[in-house]
């Protein structure tokens, strides 16, 4: 120890000063009072919230200075929260699921990916809704009206054909056999008046009971003469009853005098119309032999017609007999007949599928000839127990499989519109009833619908092309995929897929595969997509093997 002490280096002159100079700093520092240092402190750290504060309104605050680029242009904007900042994201126009924060090309149809605000849903909803500026409803033509429970008045239009009126229809026929020796009325379409000649018939019958006529006027004759009043009793008698068979023949009252008044038997008669008409059609020729009751001619009115109405059976519910039915002639001018229908037939066509509706209607002029098409309108009243919910058809985008209509909605004092499924029923007219999804009062766009659905199209919201949404709870059940490929008829929902899949999305799922193989779909040779299975998604980053 006394050896190290003895070997120790003497310090520096200069070095000792600085260290006496520090140790008598250190004491001034320690003598000053505590409440200056705690004060210090509390400054600074004030001071430092204050440049905070300040400097976050400056960025805040929009420049002046710089122009915005997109000043005047119409966009339409999620709706959201006020002041809310909506994301950008770039999404394909095709393929809406794919979704990701820089440019790029979708990695299904290889397009461009666009730049979007990203979709939010509307306060107090679960589904997407579209904001729009007021320049950007002036561009699109937005029109809005309220969904209204009216009484309906529907219009069925309907085919048709006129047809002979069957009630005026009527056969001439021979009351007695015989031979017709000549016929006045030959070609089918002829009109016939009732009293004229048809036709000159031979009979051998009608001759004989000729012959007993005349010889009964003779005999009672001859027992006026002998002044015996028993005789003459049964001599009138006897004439009576062969006038009697003669009428019962045919032969009128003035063919009987003249028989009578000539005093002999005429070998030939003829038979007249007893009632008037159009030929319908021609039964015999001159020369042909026919019995008694045997048809001649037959005629059928045309004072009247029938329009034979061809009602769908969709359609029967809502027509009645006694219901106004307008008629358009096909081939003749002037306006449209006007009649009711008196009769619908009971039974259905089962080619066409279509029940007959009668309506007749008056044909004095004889202009409407029975085969003309006619097309008719029947104003069917809806049930007035009933006032449904109807909406202008042009609001309505449908599908075939489903329905949206675009609901105008106050979040916050903005006006939103929000795409909401409904379900049809009948279509009145320009309005289509609705059974479920609006109710009256309702407020939705009635034009400038399709546009507003684009632009949530691009957001990646459940639109009218979507199928997100539409299929029901029973119809969702799991498929199994296999690993070489499973294809889907009809399609299927991408949840209904397992996990770790390889399939193609095009709204729905064709085609599946469990393997990742060469990633093409066969059947459209699009890009699978794949279904991971952490969270039950596709992968849709730029970038990654699809």
């Amino acid at each position: 120890m006394s050896n190290q002490e003895d070997t120790k280096e003497p310090v520096a002159p200069e070095v000792v000063d600085e260290l006496e100079a520090s140790e008598q700093a250190s004491e001034q520092a320690s003598a000053q009072p505590r409440w200056r240092q705690i004060a210090t402190s509390v400054l600074w750290v004030a001071l430092g919230v204050l440049l905070t504060v300040l400097g976050s309104a400056l960025l805040a605050r929009p420049s002046s200075s710089v122009p915005d680029p997109h000043a005047g242009h119409a966009h339409a904007q999620p709706a959201g929260e006020p002041g809310e900042q909506a994301k950008v994201e770039y999404v394909c126009p095709m393929h809406p699921q794919i979704r990701q924060s820089e440019p790029g090309t979708c990695p299904i149809c290889y397009m461009d990916l666009v730049a979007v605000e990203s979709g939010r849903a509307g306060k107090g909803s679960d589904m997407p809704a579209v904001s729009l500026s007021e320049s950007a409803k002036r561009l699109a033509r937005v029109r809005t009206e309220a969904a209204e429970a009216v009484a309906l008045q529907r219009k069925i239009e309907v085919f048709g054909r006129v047809a002979v009126n069957e009630t005026s229809e009527v056969d001439l026929t021979a009351w007695v056999g015989g031979r017709i020796d000549r016929l006045h009325v030959n070609a089918v379409g002829e009109r016939v008046k009732k009293g004229q000649l048809l036709a000159r018939i031979y009979s051998p019958d009608l001759l004989n009971a000729q012959q007993t006529l005349v010889q009964a006027s003779k005999n009672l004759a001859d027992a006026e003469a002998s002044a015996s009043e028993p005789r003459a009793r049964a001599a009138r008698a006897a004439l009576e009853a062969s006038k009697t068979e003669l009428r019962l023949l045919g032969v009128d009252a003035k063919q009987l005098a003249g028989v009578l008044a000539d005093g002999k038997a005429r070998e030939h008669v003829d038979i007249y119309a007893t009632s008037g008409g159009t030929v319908r059609a021609r039964a015999v020729s001159r020369g042909d032999w026919v019995e008694s009751g045997g048809r001649i001619l037959s005629l059928t009115g045309l004072e009247t017609v029938w329009v034979q109405l061809e009602i769908y059976e969709r359609d029967l519910a809502v027509v009645a007999v006694g219901q106004p039915v307008k008629i358009q002639v096909s081939g003749l001018a002037g306006g449209a007949l006007e009649g009711r229908i008196d009769f619908i037939d009971p039974t259905i066509d089962e080619q066409k599928r279509v029940a007959r509706a009668r309506v007749v209607i008056a044909n004095e002029d004889a202009k409407l000839r029975p085969g003309m098409f006619v097309t008719a309108s029947i104003e069917a009243a809806m049930d007035a127990a009933q006032t449904p919910v109807s909406v202008a058809a042009s609001a309505v985008l449908w599908t075939g499989k489903r329905s949206l209509v675009y609901r105008v909605e106050d979040h916050d004092g903005e006006l939103v519109y929000v795409p909401v499924k409904v379900t049809l029923g009948p279509r009145v007219g320009d309005r289509y009833v609705i059974e479920e999804g609006v109710a009256g009062g309702d407020l939705v766009v009635t034009n400038g619908a399709f546009r507003i659905d684009a632009s949530l199209q691009i957001q990646g919201g459940p639109t009218m092309m979507s199928t997100r949404g539409a299929a029901t709870a029973t119809s969702l059940a799991r498929v199994e995929v296999a690993a070489g490929g499973t294809r889907f008829e009809p399609p299927v929902q991408a949840s209904q897929l397992p996990d770790d899949v390889w399939y193609c999305d095009m709204g729905t799922v064709h085609y599946a595969q469990g393997e990742q193989g060469d990633a093409t779909c066969p059947v459209c040779n699009m890009r699978l997509v794949h279904k991971a299975a952490a969270d039950d998604t596709t992968n849709q980053g730029g970038g990654h093997a699809h």
